[in-house]
């Protein structure tokens, strides 16, 4: 006995299996890499930038998943770079090739990402930098990396801009600066910039030292710095010298009218200020990722239980770099949904696309992320904090200051702090 099938029928069929086969390859899970330093000399910001990056993850996966792939679940997968370049590209390289993960995220540490961040490149991976600012990581003509945060360029914008506020404010500031700073890329980066916008401005560099690597004694800096008499002392350093140094200084009482201003790196490393005495980082202005003392513009529910559950895991409060590793993975969700695919030149082209102006994503501190032709995001920002106290308060920009806020300035010799 035959059977015949009409056209119609011979459509539908091959209608639903064209359906069945579509819905059939749609990823279960989506799976991105991280490159963090795991271990090493900036093993604390990586683990909280691990811990901000998987409860963001998980959040992900409890509210469904990226809905536009069938609910499929974001999984993270790790490499430890251990804050060395070569271990950073073959853990790239091993996350792309053995991993298939979707796109990468990292490095923190500048002279990771750069190298890191031009294998992903080469196969043809979207990056999404975290943490790191050597401005050259962007600034390449690559097409699959991407920045969250801000560029070495406008750290040291936002250094000298809340000097040049607070001699207009107060009416006295520093004539003359010190730089001291790691040796790597993001230490060069910074000090390149701030001579450059030092110049413009009439400050005048009076030293400009860049430390060597595994450096166990600051003494000979430090006298160097006592003899060129700064106002005031611009430092960038990972949390182990920024330890070191901070208690050098505290021993030898090396004053500075103007204080020490700091970008970022190990004074906003939680880690740090559990180590050091409060009276080593009294007056500290701290050019910050992300405003320390408050959120600039509206909460949302999911916040109070991600700062409980950071606290639980790490026993301290949230950190710039936990907020980073978590509003990068709301921005990977966003590009994710919007490509509704995990293949990596469709997310690359949703991640280009991006411009969040509201949700979980803006914890980090920004009010906006877009990403221009060179993937910097140009909406990032940081704020200034100092150290009052003992705690970090914002004093710049001055339209964050709480009411009752004023930066100490000039600040007291150690022989004056109680």
């Amino acid at each position: 006995m035959t059977h015949s099938i009409s056209r119609r029928g011979v459509l539908g069929i091959a209608a639903t299996m064209a359906l069945g086969s579509k819905a059939f390859a749609q990823p279960a899970e989506v799976v991105i890499g991280w490159i963090l330093p795991l271990t090493g000399v900036s093993a604390s910001v990586g683990q909280q930038t691990r811990v901000g990056a998987q409860i963001a993850t998980d959040q992900i996966n409890a509210a469904g998943g990226i809905k536009s792939l069938g609910g499929a679940r974001i999984r993270l997968v790790f490499g430890d770079s251990q804050s060395k370049p070569d271990i950073g590209v073959s853990e790239t390289e091993r996350l792309i090739q053995r991993e298939n993960v979707a796109a990468v995220a990292g490095a923190f540490n500048s002279a990771v990402t750069f190298p890191a961040s031009e294998v992903a490149q080469r196969y043809k991976t979207p990056w999404l930098t975290m943490g790191a600012v050597k401005d050259e990581i962007t600034e390449r003509g690559f097409e699959y990396v991407f920045r969250l945060n801000n560029k070495a360029i406008y750290d040291a914008r936002e250094q000298l801009d809340a000097m040049d506020f607070f001699k207009k404010e107060t009416g006295k500031g520093p004539k003359t600066l010190a730089m001291f700073y790691e040796g790597s890329d993001w230490g060069r980066s910074h000090a390149a910039n701030v001579r450059k916008l030092a110049k413009e401005r009439g400050y005048d560099v009076v030293l400009d030292e860049a430390a060597p690597p595994n450096q166990v004694d600051f003494s000979s800096q430090l006298l160097k710095i006592r003899a060129a008499k700064p106002d005031a002392l611009i430092v960038a350093f990972y949390t182990p010298d920024q330890l070191l140094l901070s208690r050098q200084m505290m021993e030898q009482r090396l004053d500075l009218p103007y204080g020490v201003h700091s970008v970022g790196g190990g004074t906003e490393d939680p880690a740090f200020y559990k180590a050091i005495s409060p009276r080593a980082v009294a007056y500290y202005f701290v050019q910050e990722d992300r405003q320390v003392d408050a959120l600039q513009g509206v909460r949302y529910p999911e916040y109070d239980d991600l700062e409980k559950k950071f606290r639980e895991l790490l026993g301290y409060n949230m950190s710039a770099y936990g907020a980073q590793g978590f509003a990068t993975m709301y921005v990977l969700k966003d590009a994710l949904e919007r490509a509704a695919s995990s293949d990596r030149d469709k997310l690359r082209d949703a991640l280009a696309k991006t411009d969040i102006t509201s949700g979980p994503a803006l914890y980090v501190g920004y009010q906006r992320i877009k990403f221009d032709e060179h993937g910097q995001n140009t909406f990032a920002h940081g704020a200034i904090s100092q150290n009052l106290d003992g705690q970090r308060r914002t004093v710049w920009p001055a339209e964050s200051r709480a009411k009752d806020i004023k930066p100490i300035w000039p600040v007291p010799a150690f022989g004056a702090r109680s």
